[in-house]
């Protein structure tokens, strides 16, 4: 990051694959430090970085933090998750906090099948799994962002309330995956969904990994991805088969 703008927000080139499970992972760098006393001195003077790594669609303004702005989630390096303008605190922070040297991975579903309507239109459900450093985030305690306008009903909000919640989520244990490390997020169904960092800190770098030879996870187990199913990077590589 360079300048004094608050926040500064960057996006993937495309998006991630929709109705299969895709899998990234960012690592933010140690700030490079270059001959001479005054670079020393100014190294250990910076502040530790500070930024967020998750997941937003084309509406969201690049100057936003990730996650502040509705269809978006983020994992800061404080450890709290921000969903759709909603804090959300850490079943342990010492887990789900990060910084320099740290790789954060998230897993995603984009699940057109989820679809159901509200006053805002149609909107679909997105299946989150954070990881840091090969921890699998435990779900924080909040709860699911809103997806109706102010001017629904009670009925209306009753009705779309219960249909979110009857959504068969892809992770869910029926489907072989852990249900405490998964957090919903509504997307509009014709947005697309798309790997985001905000940095915050100055002097900040992030190394983003979209391939499946560039991703450091081994296992599934590791990034809280279900047996049976494959896997892919960004790109559309292969990261697990089935098998």
């Amino acid at each position: 990051k360079v300048g004094n703008v608050l926040y500064s927000s960057t996006r993937s080139m495309i998006p991630v694959l929709r109705n299969c499970f895709v899998y990234f992972e960012m690592s933010v760098s140690s700030v490079p430090v270059l001959e001479g006393s005054n670079n020393m001195l100014l190294h250990h003077h910076l502040p530790p970085a500070t930024l967020s790594i998750g997941l937003s669609t084309l509406e969201m303004p690049n100057q936003t933090l990730v996650g502040a702005w509705k269809g978006s989630v983020g994992l800061c390096t404080t450890g709290q998750i921000l969903a759709a303008g909603q804090w959300c605190s850490p079943v342990d922070p010492r887990l789900s906090s990060y910084g320099n040297n740290g790789t954060v991975g998230c897993l995603v579903y984009l699940d057109d099948a989820s679809a159901f309507q509200t006053w805002d239109g149609v909107m679909v459900t997105s299946s989150v799994t954070f990881n840091v450093n090969g921890q699998v985030v435990a779900q924080p305690l909040c709860a699911p962002p809103p997806v109706l306008d102010t001017k629904s009903t009670f009925s209306h909000h009753d009705d779309a309330t219960r249909r979110s919640r009857d959504v068969h989520h892809p992770m869910d244990p029926q489907a072989g995956g852990p249900p405490t490390t998964t957090l919903p997020l509504y997307v509009p169904r014709e947005e697309e969904l798309f790997p985001t960092v905000t940095l915050h800190s100055p002097a900040t770098q992030v190394m983003c990994r979209f391939c499946a030879e560039d991703i450091q996870a081994t296992s599934r187990s590791t990034i809280g991805a279900p047996i049976g199913v494959v896997i892919y990077a960004v790109d559309g590589s292969v990261l697990f088969d089935e098998d």
